[in-house]
């Protein structure tokens, strides 16, 4: 016996429920809209300032920046798409870097705070201090106490440190022109910055141009900084340390703050009962 097999037909009369159609085609439109949107927004903000050519739409930048040589890469962009450039961090966001000295003046005067993700993301080296502090009533309370360790009278004061190891900055420079030795200038700089902020945050001399390449406090940052780019950009790689590199960067932190308390404890031995001697930077901030 053969089997009869039967198809459904429109028939003439029927029809579809109208209400039905319409949420579908409303839908439709609304995808098609926000469709459109993004693409503008998309378009208008890849256009608003310059930056290095994405080589994935769903990855943007971030094979990049997720990079450990990235503070290399700021200065050459910085050279090659002008003091103010962007990087998409994925097709929603993106990070615009400023280095313009008058923009930045105006930003660091009118105190624009950052993104709260942002806070989040730095908090494992700076913790609820100066750089990540949401509680305003105790930022105000920090800012007035650090306001004398930046008065006119204590800068005075720091010029002797900063001449003596300028003094010593310029020596190195000289004992390698005449020894024919290249230099890293901008190794250097931060071997300065260190050994001057050393001297005036925590009361004690790091040594650090002595040590060049060998002193822990620089390459302690070097384990942390970029690893905490990372962080700044996503918070929850802070938060859940799955990579070695992240638990590494916590340890580093661990490290340089244990090593900053126990400077500025040193630093308090020669104290007297009687003796008010001003708070370090790093106790107004840490305490």
């Amino acid at each position: 016996m053969a089997a009869k097999l039967s198809f459904p037909t429109v028939r003439e009369g029927s029809h579809y429920d109208p209400l039905l159609f319409k949420a579908a085609a409303a839908l439709v439109a609304l995808g098609v809209f926000l469709i459109m949107r993004f693409i503008y927004w998309y378009l208008k903000a890849s256009k608003q300032f310059p930056g290095p050519p994405v080589k994935s739409f769903l990855q943007g930048n971030l094979d990049q920046t997720m990079t450990d040589d990235i503070h290399e890469k700021w200065r050459a962009w910085h050279i090659q798409y002008g003091p103010i450039f962007q990087t998409w961090n994925g097709p929603w966001d993106r990070t615009i870097y400023v280095g313009k000295p008058s923009l930045i003046s105006k930003i660091a005067n009118q105190n624009w705070p950052k993104a709260p993700a942002q806070y989040e993301g730095f908090k494992p080296l700076s913790g609820s201090a100066l750089f990540a502090q949401m509680d305003h009533t105790r930022w105000h309370s920090q800012r007035k106490a650090l306001a004398p360790a930046f008065g006119p009278a204590v800068v005075n004061a720091q010029f002797s440190s900063l001449a003596r190891y300028l003094t010593q900055f310029v020596e190195i420079l000289d004992n390698a022109a005449l020894n024919s030795r290249v230099l890293d200038i901008s190794l250097l700089n931060v071997l300065l910055t260190l050994d001057f902020i050393g001297e005036v945050a925590f009361g004690i001399d790091l040594h650090a141009m002595e040590q060049g390449e060998s002193c822990r406090v620089m390459q302690i940052f070097q384990t942390v900084l970029p690893e905490l780019m990372k962080c700044g950009l996503f918070p929850l790689h802070a938060k859940i340390p799955v990579l070695k590199s992240t638990r590494d960067m916590h340890a580093a932190i661990a490290e340089l703050r244990s090593m900053a308390d126990h400077a500025v404890q040193k630093c308090r031995e020669n104290d007297t009962p009687d003796s008010k001697p001003a708070k370090r930077i790093f106790e107004i901030l840490a305490k």
